[in-house]
């Protein structure tokens, strides 16, 4: 059995496909990070498209496959070892993705330690940051379903291919567990961001409420002073006292009113 590993950045395109006799299109299709997960079966190979985790991200692994032949494609580090014990390619291939599903298990617990910490924190104040970190675990969570997903079709085709296979039925069952926890989680973080936005969106409106009181009670003491400032007689206008009348009866009729709004406000909640 031939197994060779093939860093498509690292090496010239045009001598890969001349050496290996490869489609071009699956060497772009392992540079496309977009790429969605396949399984082709060819006249006398097979292309399979997988996506595994590297850094948080996830890249494209590009195999071909023959019975005693397998690339394996890519443009990132390859992190697993290769177990060429098994008999067949195809067995060689559910065991890597079998470590790739133990890839997206060890993430997942980094992303519930990171959505936990979150609501540690968030008991005692909401920050926008742990809205902005929510953002970006609810797209890593997006990614990793989708090539779970991706990864759950390989496998299946594959079990049609070895009826019922004992080691690909174990892979089939360790990629779906994974895959419900991502749900799972992402499902979690939908919640935690929208209880987040909410309360938020509670603590800005109390702002405005205060803001709006504030307006009102400068409103109606700039008033009263402004008609006192113009040059037309008015009642106690004369008297010595009158900036200590204006003074304290404005603050006293802008609070009976700041208190009216403040009522008006929460009748309304």
């Amino acid at each position: 059995m031939i197994i060779e590993n093939i860093n498509v950045k690292e090496n010239n395109v045009d001598e890969i496909v001349k050496t290996y006799k490869l489609d071009q299109d699956l060497l772009l299709d392992v540079q496309d990070s977009s790429e969605i997960a396949r399984f082709l079966e060819k006249s006398n190979y097979t292309e399979v498209i997988l996506k595994y985790p590297i850094k948080a991200e996830v890249s494209t692994l590009g195999v071909y496959l023959t019975k005693d032949t397998m690339l394996l494609l890519h443009t990132d580090d390859f992190p697993y070892e290769i177990d060429v014990s098994h008999k067949t390619t195809l067995l060689v291939l559910v065991d890597i993705i079998d470590k790739i599903t133990e890839s997206y298990f060890k993430l997942l617990k980094s992303v519930d330690k990171k959505i936990k910490k979150i609501k540690s924190s968030s008991k005692t104040k909401v920050k926008n940051s742990s809205l902005l970190s929510l953002f970006e675990i609810q797209n890593d969570l997006d990614e990793y379903v989708m090539g779970m997903k991706g990864n759950l079709i390989v496998i299946e085709k594959i079990l049609q291919i070895l009826h019922g296979n004992e080691f690909v039925s174990d892979a089939k069952i360790e990629n779906n567990q994974a895959l419900e926890t991502a749900l799972s989680y992402s499902k979690n973080v939908s919640n935690l961001k929208s209880t987040l936005e909410i309360i938020t969106n509670n603590l800005t409106n109390k702002r405005m409420e205060s803001l709006t009181i504030v307006n009102v009670s400068a409103l109606i003491i700039t008033s009263i002073s402004g008609l006192y400032g113009m040059n037309v007689r008015l009642p106690f206008a004369e008297s010595y006292n009158v900036f200590y009348w204006l003074l304290f009866g404005g603050l006293g009729l802008a609070m009976t009113i700041g208190f009216y709004i403040k009522r008006i406000f929460a009748d309304k909640k």
